[in-house]
């Protein structure tokens, strides 16, 4: 098995691997561009052979390659790497891909609506890989994980849902869970918005600097995402007016609408588009923030006649809340110098967090039931290694191996594509999942 990068999450990960006694640590390769990443490394038990210190990009990539077998799995927890790229690679050598995120390489073309023209590119490799080995994309918790528990909300809403239309229709809504219709079944339920809400609500002993930025996650690739232009899918039982009246954006902020895909783009940052969303019970504040998962599940859900037009399809919207210490570190920054000398970074690690969570999860809203919220919000524990928001996608990128090895021939995977009991089977103990009704 081969980690690219040997950030919180791929420590974690290890870790996860050897007290499961799944790998030993020689069974893992870590390549890392920062070659000071080898005494953590080491510190593991890793030998020099098996640790590459190597920046990688689209003209030497293939160095990783070197020793890799059929069978083996390549996790890619590193920044800079292109996961369409790698996956074509994996693809031809029969090698397991797993990535967590959405990326390229450092020397790839900028390009205008990057998640969209990435999902379709990765659609397109999907629809070549069947029969082929198995790799999963973009399975961290979001995205990731969130895309499996939109199903859990859905099977909770058939099972416990006691209003008129889920009453009088259980036996033919649970027919559709068995032959695995979820589409089909936001469509019978009229299912209006997936919301995913994202509240992290992690506290530390820092003092906080002025030239210092904080985050529980990747500090660039957050501060970015949160100055990138603010992107919904609006699904097609809600109005273009009607949906921006619920979001509270007026008409002149709307940057592009493309309504044979859903996608709505706003002429905004996702730091400046403030939404009242619910965590289970709890009400926050948090920001609409593009995603990649937005994509995928708008797309899983979506039901197209034969000419291809859409005859359903559900709305899709992302609001995050990060820590207090990260909100304050976007407020301050200046999105166009984080690749200069201008800041330091330090991530939250558990050792400086004194308590909090990040409690990840989806509302389901629609016109035949009440609303559900499905989540996890793991505790944090002061003598574990990584903060709960680690933890989250080092424990869901362990079930994405678990489900390849009992899968390993089903090409190319989008979380929605994977089983929801068997996934939440891997992940329960770790990630423990609650489901409310709201209302």
């Amino acid at each position: 098995m081969t980690i690219l990068g040997l950030g919180l999450v791929s420590r974690s990960l290890i870790n996860l691997l050897l007290s499961e006694k799944a790998y030993t640590i020689d069974d893992i390769r870590v390549v890392d561009k920062d070659a000071e990443a080898f005494s953590c490394y080491s510190s593991l038990g890793g030998k020099k052979e098996n640790f590459i210190n190597l920046s990688m990009d689209s003209k030497n990539y293939h160095e990783i390659f070197t020793g890799m077998k059929k069978g083996d799995y390549l996790i890619r927890l590193a920044n800079g790497c292109d996961d369409k790229i790698l996956v074509k690679e994996c693809m031809e050598r029969g090698i397991h891909y797993i990535c967590t995120s959405e990326d390229e390489f450092p020397d790839a073309p900028v390009e205008s609506f990057s998640y969209r023209t990435s999902f379709y590119r990765v659609k397109e490799i999907i629809e070549q890989s069947g029969g082929l080995a198995t790799s999963v994309l973009q399975f961290g918790v979001n995205p990731g994980l969130v895309s499996v528990l939109t199903k859990k909300a859905l099977i909770d809403i058939v099972e416990n849902d006691d209003g008129d239309f889920v009453t009088q229709n259980r036996d033919r809504l649970k027919q559709l869970i068995k032959t695995g219709d979820f589409p089909l079944l936001a469509k019978e339920l009229k299912v209006t918005a997936f919301v995913e809400p994202d509240l992290d609500s992690t506290q530390a002993d820092i003092a906080e600097d002025e030239n210092t930025l904080y985050n529980t996650w990747n500090i660039i690739d957050f501060i970015e995402e949160m100055n990138d232009r603010s992107i919904v899918k609006l699904g097609s039982l809600v109005s273009l007016e009607e949906c921006l009246k619920k979001l509270g954006i007026s008409p002149d902020k709307v940057y592009y609408y493309n309504r044979h895909d859903g996608t709505l783009v706003f002429d905004a940052a996702g730091k400046d588009l403030p939404f009242e969303a619910y965590s289970g019970a709890e009400k926050f504040t948090g920001f609409l923030d593009s995603h990649e998962e937005l994509f995928s599940i708008y797309d899983y859900y979506t039901i197209r006649d034969r000419e291809g037009e859409i005859d359903y399809a559900p709305s899709v919207i992302f609001v995050y809340r990060p820590c207090e210490l990260a909100i304050s570190s976007v407020r301050r920054s200046d999105a166009a110098l984080l690749h200069t000398d201008t800041y330091q970074f330090m991530p939250i690690t558990n050792d400086r967090m004194i308590s909090g969570t990040e409690a990840v999860g989806v509302t389901v809203e629609g016109e035949r039931f009440t609303p559900v919220y499905v989540g996890v919000a793991p505790k944090y524990d002061k003598d574990a290694f990584e903060t709960p928001s680690v933890l989250e996608v080092s424990a869901t990128v362990y079930a994405a191996m678990r489900y390849i090895s009992k899968h390993p021939l089903e090409g190319v995977l989008y979380p929605e594509y994977l089983d929801v009991d068997e996934i939440l089977s891997y992940t329960e103990r770790f990630l423990p999942v609650t489901s409310k009704r709201l209302g």
